[in-house]
């Protein structure tokens, strides 16, 4: 009986030992298709579309004037930005952190961007990049069905 209470104990001192795991964050891009109702693919982002993107949202020069962005058919890709990008210009003044590209079967594509996560301020601006470059980065076709 007394041989066991010091291997308890040892192996309680061992379970209630702390271990420190160094885990490294993984963003992933989402492509969500409205008609299957769920994400059809996960992509790991890299440099390679972090750049591309931020590009688009530095590239934006109008709003998008539809009133109702919602659509039930296409593709909608959510894309989270890390490192954040900071747009500052007439149509946008932000840290963007995340970024959501639609593109509609009938109506041209779009990117959704919330402007302040605190207040939840949706914009939709006209998206002036190449879906088939965007398709090809992602591995994943957009086009239309």
């Amino acid at each position: 009986m007394i041989k066991k209470i010091p291997i308890v104990m040892l192996l309680l001192i061992l379970l209630m030992h702390s271990t420190f795991i160094n885990a490294e964050v993984f963003n992933h891009a989402e492509i969500f298709d409205p008609k299957q109702n769920k994400v059809v693919k996960v992509i790991q982002l890299n440099t390679e579309i972090h750049n591309i993107v931020a590009s688009y949202i530095k590239d934006i020069d109008g709003i998008y004037g539809k009133n109702n962005p919602v659509t039930d058919d296409g593709y909608a890709i959510k894309i989270p930005l890390n490192p954040s990008v900071k747009v500052q210009g007439k149509w946008l003044d932000t840290l963007v952190d995340e970024v959501y590209i639609i593109i509609p079967e009938n109506e041209p594509p779009f990117l959704m961007v919330f402007e302040d996560k605190s207040k939840n301020k949706l914009s939709c601006f006209p998206f002036k990049g190449n879906i088939d470059t965007l398709s090809k980065i992602l591995d994943f076709n957009l086009k239309i069905r």
